[in-house]
């Protein structure tokens, strides 16, 4: 049988309105991921690595091409049996809920660039840039103020939110990249929820 090309429309829904299409240029099967296991990505280009149980049971990672939406690149973590399941469907609909690492571009206004007052520090620079990005990442609608947290040693906001899928998410500026950490579920039990703990204390950057 002829592999076929998988066109996956993939809803972040970090925000009501957001969509950002991605065409996959590998396909997975079932044997891709028979065993758990776990998995860790090294990623030099963008000094971040993180973990997470890979297998039939748990999730399958695609990395989507860059596209148009801003986003440099993009980890998707999807349950590996609903990502089947999509695969597998004719239907186009929203893709399954998962854990998501998205990288973007730190973009600043060119006279705040070239102005000679001193530079904003960086959580005052993130929430400025969460706040402008807010049809991304949300930020108006958080269910409560952010919190400020630390992901290895690197200052970050932590927030919830709802859109199709609750939401909790993480957002962390880091050598003029935003990070975006994202878990999308549908309830307390659901496995983006409850492995995304791990995911997050496995994160590391250079």
């Amino acid at each position: 049988m002829n592999k076929k090309t998988i066109t996956i429309v993939v809803t972040i829904l970090v925000a009501a309105i957001a969509l950002v299409t991605y065409q996959i240029i590998k396909t997975r099967s079932a044997n891709d991921s028979a065993a758990e296991m776990m998995r860790t990505v090294t990623d030099t280009e963008y000094g971040i690595g993180f973990s997470f149980e890979e297998g039939e049971d748990a999730f399958t990672l695609v990395e989507p091409p860059k596209d148009q939406s801003g986003v440099t690149k993009a980890y998707l973590m999807i349950p590996s049996k609903a990502y089947l399941d999509y695969q597998a469907s004719d239907d186009v609909r929203e893709a399954p809920a998962g854990m998501n690492i998205f990288i973007l571009t730190m973009q600043e206004d060119a006279s705040s660039t070239a102005s000679s007052a001193p530079r904003a520090d960086r959580m005052t620079r993130l929430k400025e840039w969460a706040v402008k990005n807010d049809t991304l990442t949300q930020f108006s609608v958080a269910k409560a103020t952010p919190e400020e947290v630390e992901i290895d040693g690197v200052k970050a906001l932590k927030y919830e939110s709802d859109g199709l899928y609750q939401q909790t998410i993480y957002l962390a500026l880091y050598k003029d990249y935003i990070y975006m950490f994202v878990s999308q579920f549908d309830g307390d039990t659901d496995s983006t929820k409850t492995a995304f703990p791990a995911l997050m204390d496995s994160v590391s950057f250079d």
